[in-house]
Order: structure tokens, then sequence, then C-alpha cells
């Protein structure tokens, strides 16, 4: 019975075709851009947030908002990179953006890297904490919001790998009690290929539809994560479903030029890895923590269970079935919050 209950709420895709969606036909070229200053901190686990510590080493960070034409308001997406620099994502933005905008939903591409001088963190994840991703995101949740062509109630969160990771976590309540963003919450998450091996021991979250793009034969974060996280949270009540592309690696939608990343770090063969009610992450059975400090944490698994080397495969039908449910999911999503 729980079998059959599971396999109702999950949707184990073999490249569902294009979904049919009315829309204007939009070029990158013609849309309205605008760069984009957030100012933005970096504390280091989310105990620190939940603890209302997290304004602490200001920094600006930066992101480009693509909007359609006229006054608005119009709901918003924000498009969130993952280890590497958004830099790598560009052909991927120049494709997905002007499907969005032609569905009259602006686009955000937030950069959590560019002011803070990084490249990336696929070789080192110590460089950026969870807990920075998190309040970057909801910073620019709070600014979209106070812009007047932005609907600040109808603003959803994509993200990828890492960025994946955020639209997952970015659901939780406690976030938005911790006043990350002013008591604004996002309206829909679509994490797309994220690591699921981090989950909350209690589950509080904000009950916004979430959607998860995963890949069966993804060997940097394993899809058996977000297949079991999916079900707990359907159990629980949420609305929270996934959709798995047989045949597809890591970044699916991004050509690398390479087959394998020999210095992407992977802590996939660690379990799982606990988000406590104090905001504080464990593994291991308690012998990796947060409370030591993010950089203890991450070099503490990679000392135990961490290992380099992974495949980043393009997928083109995976690909262009991501562009057609992303623009699915926040046309349904996001002209139904209120």
């Amino acid at each position: 019975m729980r079998g059959a209950v599971f396999l109702s709420q999950v949707f184990i895709v073999i490249l569902v075709s294009f979904y049919s969606v009315c829309a204007v036909e939009v070029y990158a070229e013609e849309i309205k851009q605008e760069y984009v200053k957030i100012e933005s901190f970096t504390p280091d686990s989310l105990s620190d947030i939940y603890r209302g510590e997290w304004k602490v080493k200001p920094t600006e960070i930066s992101g480009t908002l693509y909007l359609p034409e006229g006054d608005g308001p119009f709901p918003a997406v924000v498009l969130y990179h993952g280890s590497g620099h958004p830099k790598r994502l560009e052909k991927w933005f120049s494709e997905l953006v002007p499907k969005l905008v032609g569905q009259r939903i602006a686009a955000f591409v937030l950069d959590s890297y560019t002011g803070r001088g990084i490249s990336g963190t696929a070789a080192n994840q110590a460089k950026l904490s969870k807990a920075t991703r998190l309040v970057d995101a909801f910073q620019a949740l709070k600014k979209l919001a106070s812009l007047p062509k932005i609907d600040g109630n109808r603003i959803g969160i994509s993200g990828y790998s890492f960025g994946g990771i955020v639209a997952i976590v970015s659901a939780d309540m406690r976030l938005v009690e911790a006043g990350l963003a002013d008591g604004k919450k996002f309206a829909a998450h679509l994490p797309v290929y994220p690591s699921c091996q981090s989950q909350f021991r209690t589950l509080k979250l904000t009950g916004a539809p979430m959607l998860f793009l995963v890949g069966e034969l993804d060997d940097y974060t394993p899809a058996k994560y977000c297949t079991t996280y999916v079900e707990r949270m359907a159990a629980e009540g949420y609305n929270a479903r996934i959709m798995i592309y047989p045949g597809a690696y890591h970044a699916w939608i991004v050509d690398y030029g390479i087959t394998h990343c020999s210095s992407c770090v992977t802590f996939g063969g660690c379990g799982l890895i606990y988000i406590e009610d104090d905001g504080h992450e464990t593994a291991l059975d308690g012998k990796a923590s947060t409370k030591e400090s993010w950089k203890h944490f991450i070099e503490t698994m990679f000392q135990t269970c961490g290992k380099r080397g992974v495949t980043l495969r393009i997928n083109q039908k995976a690909r262009q079935d991501t562009i057609a449910t992303t623009v699915k999911f926040f046309s349904k999503t996001l002209a139904s919050q209120k």
C-alpha cells in the first residue's frame, strides 16, 4: 500500500513530451535587462540564521533582471547557479529566460560569486557556506519584492546543483520566520539535479509547491536521496513531486566540454546528513557537525567519505524537457498565488 501511495506522488519520467504552453515568442536580445546590486551577508551555518545572527560580514552581490514588456507587476523567478560560476550557464539562461518572459514572468539570474571574487566551489565547498547562499537567495527575494514591476507574493526559485539545494532549503518556514526577507517567502520551488542528502530532521515547510528534477544516473548528487525525501514530504502532506530523467547524468542542461570532472567532490557515499532543529547539520553518526564551522564540517566529510571524480554529461532530450517543465511549472504555480 505504501508503495502504491508513493508512486502516485512521484513521476518516473520517460521523457515527457514538450508541454504545450501558449506563449509569445521572445528573443534574448529583445528583453529588457537590468543589472541589480544587492546587499547580503556571510553567515557560517543555518544555526546562525535561526538565532537571528546572520547579518555578519556584509558584502555586495548582484544579478541580472529580465522583465517582460509593460508595467506589471509581474511574477518572477530567481534562477540560481550551482558550484560553477553563473557564466557557465549563460547559454542555458539565454534559452530559458526568453521562454519565461514570453509567459509574462520576470527572471532574475543571481550571482553569489563575482562580488566575493569566487570562480567556483566544485573542488572545495568550504569556500562558501550553505547558509550564505540561502541569505543571498532571500536577499534577492527581498530586493525583487521591493520593485514596483514585481509582485512580491509571486516570486519562485529554481536552482541547479548547489543552487538546487538552496531551492529546497529555502522552503523552510524557520528561515522565513528568522526575517531573512522581512517575512516574505518563495511561492514555488524547482530544484534541478540538487543534492537531497542533507534533510531536515523535522520538516516545517512553507507549503509552497515543490518539483524536483533529477537524473537517474547522477553520480554527483544521487537521485535516491531525492526520491526518499520527496516521499517523506508527500507523506507529511506537503505539495512535493519528483521527475526522474532516465539515462541522465549530472548537469544535463549544459555542455561543459568534458564528461568527467576529476576535481569535483561528491559526498554521495556519506549517507544522510541531518539539519537539526537548532540549524546545525550533523552526519556520520555525529562525527561531522557544523558546530565547529562549515569549513570543518566539509573537511571532515571529505576526509572520511568524500571522493573526487563525477560525470557531467549533456542530455539534449532532458534539457529541452527541463525548459518546457520549468516554464509550465512556474506559469501554473505563480499564476495561482494571490
